[in-house]
């Protein structure tokens, strides 16, 4: 097309005027070859899940990069804000160029991607975990240990968080409104998570209620009540709810050789829930395994989709806008209480 646009340009006389000098260029990498080249040579690297690294592993030198560069003097030039929180910014870092944009698309196009996202965990592997911890709680009464990790599965289930969001679980919080929770013809938990979250700025707090005793039998409320009578006894009310003998929130990946562990146990024992052929270990996993189980069990169940995406948040952010209220946590439970019923309908189907 430009071959023929340059003809046409020279039989009118303007050839030269039609297409703007390609240099001389600068002798410096401004185009992020230097970046590019690594980045391929990267993804030559022995991946996880394949004899070769996965695009969303290599790409992020790119970000480390950018990052790099914008400390330094060159990349604090200039800036400009717009309204709220949006803001517009002008760099010359070489990632963020065309020629860059462009070798990532094709990068992406070439690579390809393999996920492996975890697979859902079912009620009746739920209510099989839950069996289970209950014989080892009657064994071992007062086991701090098996209060935890049954208090960690039901409330990844039954509030459908991420792996990552249940550690966030505050102590104090509950127990000021654990009182509350017996109030009433509607029994429940609240759940107050404090911290950081995906897809929202600093430190934040949500209030989680979850029904103290679902439709097919997990009992949440009995378990952090455990959990929280061997805290007091010990003296502990403040701090996070999953934590260590030093006191230090717990981290997700704390729960997973458990976790693992009792669902080969389940395989084995009754393949019915999980067939042989499935690489427990490599198919479920704290992260996402909760969350997507009880978001399918909630859709089997006749739970309507507006229900499920208030459950879990996936549109609050766009909702809300720069103009969410900025609420003490007593307000914030005042609003809590008013959609209760409405609230507990995605628990209580579980």
């Amino acid at each position: 097309m430009c071959r023929q646009g340059g003809r046409i340009a020279s039989a009118l006389g303007f050839k030269d005027q039609l297409f703007r000098p390609m240099g001389p260029h600068p002798l410096a990498d401004t185009f992020g070859m230097g970046a590019a080249v690594i980045m391929l040579q990267q993804s030559l690297a022995p991946g996880k899940y394949d004899k070769c690294m996965q695009f969303a592993s290599v790409r992020k030198f790119r970000s480390a990069f950018s990052n790099v560069y914008h400390v330094t003097a060159e990349g604090q030039e200039a800036m400009v804000l717009a309204k709220d929180v949006r803001k517009m910014t002008v760099t010359k870092c070489p990632t963020y160029g065309e020629f860059f944009e462009r070798f990532m698309r094709g990068m992406h196009k070439r690579m390809g991607e393999i996920t492996r996202p975890d697979r859902a965990i079912s009620l009746d592997i739920m209510l099989e975990l839950q069996r289970m911890l209950e014989m080892e709680w009657l064994n071992h009464d007062n086991d701090l240990a098996v209060a935890m990790e049954a208090s960690f599965y039901l409330v990844a289930f039954c509030c459908a968080l991420r792996g990552e969001e249940v550690p966030l679980a505050d102590l104090h919080g509950t127990l000021k409104y654990w009182e509350e929770g017996e109030v009433g013809n509607i029994k429940h938990v609240v759940i107050p998570l404090l911290g950081r979250f995906k897809g929202e700025t600093g430190e934040s707090y949500h209030l989680l209620c979850a029904a103290a005793v679902t439709d097919h039998g997990l009992e949440p409320r009995k378990w952090i009540g455990r959990l929280i009578q061997l805290l007091q006894n010990s003296g502990v009310r403040n701090g996070p709810l999953f934590r260590s003998p030093q006191g230090q929130r717990l981290r997700a990946n704390h729960f997973e050789p458990n976790f693992i562990s009792r669902l080969e146990y389940i395989q084995e024992m009754k393949s019915e829930l999980i067939v042989s052929n499935v690489d427990v270990g490599e198919e479920y996993g704290v992260s996402r395994s909760f969350r997507r189980g009880a978001t399918s069990e909630a859709v089997n169940n006749g739970v309507k989709p507006d229900v499920i995406d208030a459950n879990n948040r996936w549109r609050k952010m766009n909702q809300a806008g720069a103009s969410r209220p900025a609420l003490n946590m007593r307000e914030h439970y005042t609003d809590v209480r008013l959609t209760l019923k409405h609230r507990l309908i995605f628990s209580q189907a579980l």
